[in-house]
């Protein structure tokens, strides 16, 4: 096998293991993504039931306050 060869050889692995990387890379990305995008739905439903739960308690306490009376 010749110099020559050997660093053809060489630089192929090379981009190989860069094509790789990228691919990797750009698929952990893609995981980062949907997580991001989960915890932003999690974070909107959590604040939509605690506003709602806000509101049916303003409604008890009020109708505790007619009964009351």
């Amino acid at each position: 096998m010749t110099e020559f060869e050997k660093a053809d050889l060489a630089l192929n692995a090379a981009r190989k293991a860069v094509r790789i990387v990228i691919f990797i890379g750009m698929f952990a990305v893609l995981l980062t993504m949907i997580n991001i995008y989960v915890l932003l739905n999690q974070i909107t439903a959590t604040a939509q039931m605690s506003k709602e739960m806000h509101i049916l308690n303003d409604r008890v306490e009020g109708l505790e306050k007619e009964i009351e009376k």
